[in-house]
């Protein structure tokens, strides 16, 4: 899946987000207030961050309150969504889905949020998750009446469940078990054109099973958002500065190394799939080699370059975030089978303007592979407008600036 589109909610420096698209490549968010893109970044991240959202509470300091004429009504966390993301569907995640449920072929766009009492919601957007009582109750009353005595018996054992419902009422949970319960008995006593009408109406009284299925495969495909800034890389300047921009779970490969390292608790498992996340390593990243224990240790980087290996602290700025990219990409396609998606936070870094020109160079580079979004400081959005804007120089199709300016 990749990232067509979000928001955000309820943040101070940015109250309510308009849409903002998203390409498959890079994406740079261009706004006068630093605080704003950065806002977008890290809210964004929590639709599925690499650290437990739980034990960290990113929307630990986001309003409490909604504010009107006349009034001041307390936010209910659990009814606040704080963040949301359309992605669109894979292939493979389309035949996944398919297989549950042939109403899922049309599979286009999946959303998902974040509200602030740390729960995820999933939508297919323009499916519904259940039918609808108006939906069903026509053929189920026909074919009722078309039964006979076992129909008659029939309909006043399920008398008591349905009479209550409206038209417009959800079939799911107790409702829709009693109904399958009561209905699959009477398939045996119908003709074969109406056992066809009488398997459609299950089908549909299964769309919630089916849908709470289709969310679980759904949520298993979601990329992590992998967020690098100046605390992350290692690159801030000073103690103010790494406090200041430090993320939430600022080790995210030992994060990744600990999820896959889960499903495989052997020793000889985990060090056979080690060799081949380093085998992958060499070809993106030629002599980064990742280290990591079983028994929770912390995932670090080494580049066997000549004269001597450096440890990831080590290399120069714009090579220390490339191996944490290209480290983070091979763990997160042997955990999950496809990239993570990169938030790159450059405020705090102190990059000097060469080294800012190679790193735009390295995302340019990688940006067929990597969806990212970036977040600049002044002096990269400026190379980044001379570069990638109107007229740039180094204008690239998975490339794009993006105005993310609040409205008003």
């Amino acid at each position: 899946m990749h990232l067509l589109m979000f928001r955000i909610i309820g943040h101070p420096a940015v109250p309510d987000s308009s849409w903002i698209e998203i390409g498959r490549g890079l994406n740079v968010l261009k706004t006068f207030h630093a605080d704003q893109a950065q806002a977008l970044a890290h809210m964004l991240q929590t639709i599925n961050p690499p650290y437990d959202i739980n034990e960290t509470d990113p929307f630990r300091n986001l309003l409490q309150y909604l504010d009107g004429p006349g009034y001041r009504r307390r936010i209910i966390p659990s009814k606040k969504t704080a963040a949301l993301a359309i992605f669109a569907a894979s292939p493979q995640l389309v035949r996944e889905l398919t297989a549950i449920d042939s109403v899922y072929y049309a599979t286009d766009r999946i959303e998902f949020g974040r509200r602030r009492d740390h729960s995820r919601w999933v939508n297919f957007v323009e499916l519904a998750g259940s039918a609808r009582w108006s939906e069903i109750e026509p053929t189920i009353s026909s074919l009722l009446d078309r039964a006979g005595v076992a129909g008659k018996e029939l309909s006043e054992l399920l008398h008591p469940a349905v009479a209550p419902l409206r038209g417009t009422d959800r079939i799911k949970g107790p409702v829709a078990e009693i109904l399958k319960e009561h209905l699959e008995p009477l398939w045996p006593l119908l003709p074969e054109y109406e056992q066809e009408q009488l398997d459609q109406c299950l089908n549909a009284i299964d769309r919630a099973d089916h849908f709470r299925q289709a969310k679980a495969r759904a949520s298993a495909w979601l990329p992590y958002f992998v967020l690098i800034t100046a605390a992350t890389a290692g690159l801030a300047g000073d103690e103010t500065d790494a406090a200041r921009f430090k993320a939430p779970g600022a080790a995210p490969l030992t994060f990744l190394a600990a999820r896959l390292a889960a499903v495989h608790t052997g020793r000889t498992s985990w060090d056979q799939r080690l060799s081949q996340v380093n085998r992958q390593l060499e070809a993106l990243y030629p002599g980064l080699i990742l280290h990591c224990d079983l028994e929770g240790g912390e995932a670090t980087l080494e580049s066997r370059q000549r004269p001597a290996p450096l440890s990831s602290p080590e290399l120069p700025p714009v090579r220390r975030i490339e191996a944490l990219m290209a480290a983070a990409s091979v763990l997160h396609g042997q955990l999950h089978g496809n990239q993570p998606i990169f938030l790159l936070d450059v405020n705090g870094m102190h990059l000097q303007p060469a080294e800012q020109r190679d790193l735009l160079q390295v995302l340019l580079r990688h940006c067929a592979r990597w969806q990212s979004v970036v977040v600049p400081d002044t002096d990269f959005l400026d190379l980044c407008v001379e570069r990638l804007g109107p007229g740039g120089k180094d204008g690239h199709a998975l490339a794009k600036l993006i105005d993310v300016t609040p409205a008003g």
